[in-house]
């Protein structure tokens, strides 16, 4: 089995929590709904007709936070539209609290791609190499477009261990045995985010992830099957 691996990289980024409200608060990391879509840009399909197609069953993903993040909140004027007309010549604004995610030298997330059809799978590898998605990707919200860096293709298997394994991307919570807490380098995040999608953008899966603030690997042991790569890392899927 093969998987595809590249980086996206932009200056700035907003994954907004979807519990939040008023306030606009971002997750650290693109949650697997957000990735779906980026994909779905890359191939060209339209909102709301991949969910299947790139749903957990179908599309294996794994994201590696790649440098240290920070937050900053900002207030954003948003038109206050009470009727169709309004959206084109506003009366009233409002100010909403939106969190901005950056980092010192860019922002920087690399992913792990592969699909249960392999013609699929070769068309994402084909458009990420060439640099050449169909639509234009943004780090979750129109104003903060991002870019690819074509990493590789590789080989994977599945594999199973009772002992600690260098885990390099987030984790799924749920297939956490252990942590080497003693042999922790740098601060532990855990933050619940949105897994897959159903129909008319309905969320079908919330789970728990944890991973390193800036991204270091974490020593654990995984409950269940985790891939590994021919390169020799070890990650878990989404």
């Amino acid at each position: 089995m093969t998987m595809v691996i590249f980086d996206l990289w932009g200056k700035f980024a907003h994954f907004r929590k979807f519990y939040t409200n008023s306030s606009s608060l971002s997750y650290s990391v693109p949650p697997r709904t957000t990735i779906e879509g980026l994909i779905a840009a890359i191939l060209g399909y339209e909102r709301d007709s991949y969910y299947e197609l790139l749903n957990a069953n179908n599309m294996h993903v794994a994201v590696r936070k790649m440098g240290k993040t920070r937050k900053v909140m900002q207030s954003v004027n948003y038109m206050k539209a009470t009727s169709s007309g309004e959206i084109n010549s506003p009366k009233d604004h409002t100010q909403i609290p939106f969190e901005l995610l950056m980092g010192d030298n860019n922002i920087r997330y690399r992913f792990y791609i592969t699909h249960e059809d392999k013609k699929v799978l070769a068309t994402i590898e084909e458009r990420i190499s060439e640099n050449r998605p169909v639509f234009p990707l943004y780090f979750g919200s129109a104003p903060f477009g991002c870019y690819i860096d074509y990493i590789d293709i590789l080989e994977w298997s599945w594999d199973e261990s009772n002992k600690y394994e260098t885990i390099y991307t987030v984790i799924n919570n749920d297939k956490i045995q252990e942590i080497d807490i003693k042999n922790i380098e740098g601060y532990l995040i855990k933050e619940r985010m949105p897994r897959d999608f159903g129909e008319g953008r309905i969320i079908k899966e919330v789970t728990t992830y944890i991973y390193e603030e800036e991204g270091k690997p974490l020593r654990a042991k995984i409950d269940g099957k985790y891939a590994k790569l021919s390169n020799g890392e070890s990650i878990v899927f989404l």
